[in-house]
């Protein structure tokens, strides 16, 4: 038999089945409407849910290889941090090794040598205030002078 002979006669004996169920009471009329899809339907509801089912496997995977990628970028970085610890670790023993090899050589220098000379108190000078720098010149008082005899006479003609 096809497949398709099969799928017609599931949805004859489903159809019957619920007949014989509303006939008993069990179910009621409506109920039987709306448990009969069709094939169609039913097809197209059963893609969509594979559909959905589809992207959220995606999402999953996509989530679970980027918290993969992060933990690996974490032990990558935690890798290089401890190269660069034991790369310094190992420069410090060589540097420790030399300072015990090599006495360190301390310059001597010489003090200078402190002036004999005893420096005397200086006392404090004061100075004066400077003087206004605008000259004041001396004002003569002005007094004035008899006219003479000759402007006399003049003035009287």
């Amino acid at each position: 038999m096809s497949q398709r002979s099969k799928e017609e006669l599931r949805t004859e004996y489903e159809k019957d089945y619920l007949v014989r169920l509303s006939s008993k009471g069990k179910i009621r009329p409506i109920q039987t409407e709306e448990s009969t899809i069709s094939e169609e339907e039913r097809t197209r509801r059963v893609n969509e849910a594979e559909k959905i089912q589809i992207e959220s496997a995606h999402q999953i995977q996509e989530a679970s290889a980027a918290k993969i990628q992060s933990e690996l970028d974490i032990k990558n970085k935690q890798e290089f941090l401890n190269k660069e610890v034991l790369s310094l670790i190992d420069e410090l023993k060589i540097l420790k090794a030399q300072l015990e090899k090599e006495p360190v050589k301390r310059k001597v220098t010489k003090k200078k040598a402190s002036s004999k000379r005893k420096t005397s108190v200086k006392r404090k000078v004061t100075k004066k205030k400077a003087s206004s720098k605008r000259k004041t010149s001396v004002k003569r008082k002005v007094t004035k002078k008899k006219a003479s005899s000759k402007r006399r006479k003049n003035k009287r003609k």
